[in-house]
């Protein structure tokens, strides 16, 4: 028999995943960016914090492409 729950649950959390890596991380840098043309030194501060959160991001996809297999067995 079909589910259609399940089917649901695997769309939607496909796409809340695709949406958050896919336009979350450009949006962060943007913001980032945003921040860091501003003088004010708080805005400074978010906006390095911006930038260290795309560079972590960045990492992580960099090491899960290198060693996948070898941290997930996939």
């Amino acid at each position: 028999m079909f589910d259609l729950s399940a089917l649901l649950v695997s769309i939607v959390s496909v796409l809340v995943v695709g949406l958050l890596l896919g336009a979350g991380i450009p949006t962060i840098y943007a913001l980032g960016a945003r921040q860091l043309e501003q003088s004010a030194p708080r805005n400074r501060v978010l906006g390095w914090g911006a930038m260290a959160v795309c560079v972590l991001l960045a990492a992580m996809g960099i090491v899960l492409i290198v060693f996948g297999k070898a941290l997930f067995g996939i």
